[in-house]
C-alpha cells in the first residue's frame, strides 16, 4: 500500500482538471459516513467532525459542558433533590 507522501507527489503531478477531479471523489469518500461496528448504526461524517470539535473545545476549556442543575431541568423538569 503506497504511503501517504507517495500518494500525494502523484496528485502533484496531475493535470489541474485531474486534481480537481480527484478532490470531487475525495470528498465524496470523506462524506459517506463511518458504520458502527457490531450494529447496522451509520453515522454521518458530518456529525462526527461536530462531535470531535466539541470535544476540542471542551478539553480547550472554550465550553465548559453543562452543570448538573441545567441538566436535571432539561431531562426532569426541575432540579432532583
Amino acid at each position: 500500500m503506497p504511503t501517504y507522501n507517495e500518494v500525494l507527489k502523484q496528485a502533484q503531478s496531475l493535470s489541474i482538471i485531474d486534481q480537481f477531479q480527484l478532490l470531487k471523489d475525495l470528498q465524496k469518500i470523506v462524506s459517506q459516513g463511518v458504520e458502527v461496528e457490531e450494529t447496522d448504526e451509520v453515522i454521518p461524517a458530518n456529525e462526527i467532525a461536530e462531535s470531535e470539535a466539541a470535544l476540542a473545545d471542551y478539553l480547550a476549556g472554550r465550553d465548559l459542558g453543562k452543570s448538573l442543575k441545567q441538566v436535571e431541568l432539561e431531562l426532569f423538569g426541575r432540579e432532583l433533590d
